[in-house]
């Protein structure tokens, strides 16, 4: 599940920066970023134990990578 949530970002926005012409493409980028990141906080959070600073903390790295 965790590799699906690198992978499939990734190349959702390798795609998309590929086909950028207009201000459209970025507020998606941006939402492939938004929802992606949601999704693998939701998922850290039911899947472990990890308090709330440890889920916002992979969460920015998630971001960053």
């Amino acid at each position: 599940m965790v590799l699906t949530l690198l992978i499939i970002p990734v190349y959702l926005l390798w795609h998309l920066t590929r086909a950028i012409q207009s201000g459209t493409a970025t507020a998606t980028i941006i939402g492939v970023l938004l929802v992606f990141t949601l999704i693998f906080s939701g998922t850290l959070s039911l899947v472990t134990r990890a308090k709330r600073h440890e889920i916002l903390a992979s969460a920015a790295a998630y971001v960053i990578f």
